[in-house]
């Protein structure tokens, strides 16, 4: 990984959590995206190395390097010979059936990545859309600074959006919209400094659906938040809001 990313992350994190001490990046990977489908790492038939999603189940790959030096010498045709059966046509396509790894159309600055589109700043990722600074997430649009997120849109300094849109610095935020500095929140929109809430519409400084002050909240979170961090490391501890 070059130290861009690295930066990347450190950016990312104190975005969401102000103040506190980063995890190291390995750490917060196995916290946060372990449910995450990501691209992994498999050798082409030449040997190089491409990164492509498990969900797709292919078993023969081709770098687009590769690819252009093939098509450059044949275009990939073979000499035509008789097909009689079924038998006959999967054995030549056997021969061809190399899958394209490490794919990116229109983006810059891909690492250890697959299928981007008109992307930047992109780490180990799949399906990313217009999108830029984004690092252990799968099928994001059009959103920047997202890390171990997935399913989401628009949203900006992220850890763990799921499934949701237009929310920002926010962290373990499923199925919810315009939301920000939000934690463990789900089904909800148009949430501002809220904590543990599900199915709130138009809230501040809400935790467990429950209303304070925000000189009570401000409080709150900070204790709350240690304690988070705190037991983290233990055997049960809490560390994401599907566990609830």
């Amino acid at each position: 990984m070059s130290e861009l990313f690295e930066k990347l992350y450190a950016t990312i994190w104190q975005q969401v959590f102000p103040g506190q001490r980063a995890f190291s990046l390995s750490a917060a990977k196995d916290f946060f995206a372990k449910d995450i489908i990501l691209p992994q790492k498999y050798s082409t038939v030449n040997g190089g190395p491409v990164y492509v999603s498990p969900e797709y189940g292919y078993k023969k790959f081709i770098t687009q390097e590769e690819t252009e030096k093939r098509s450059n010498i044949d275009n990939f045709m073979d000499r035509t010979e008789p097909i009689k059966s079924l038998n006959d046509a999967l054995t030549r396509a056997h021969k061809i059936a190399l899958f394209r790894g490490s794919r990116a159309i229109n983006s810059e600055l891909i690492e250890e990545s697959d299928d981007i589109y008109s992307s930047s700043y992109i780490y180990n990722s799949t399906h990313i859309y217009s999108s830029q600074k984004i690092m252990y997430s799968y099928n994001i649009k059009t959103s920047e600074y997202l890390f171990a997120s997935k399913g989401s849109a628009d949203s900006s300094f992220g850890i763990r959006i799921i499934d949701s849109s237009s929310v920002s610095n926010s962290f373990d935020v499923h199925w919810s919209g315009k939301c920000a500095n939000t934690y463990f929140c789900v089904d909800s929109y148009d949430l501002r400094d809220c904590m543990f809430c599900f199915h709130l519409t138009s809230k501040q400084f809400c935790i467990a659906n429950m209303q304070y002050t925000e000189e009570e909240y401000m409080k709150l979170k900070g204790i709350l938040l240690k304690e988070y961090f705190a037991q983290l490391k233990s055997p049960k501890a809490f560390v994401l809001v599907n566990q609830l």
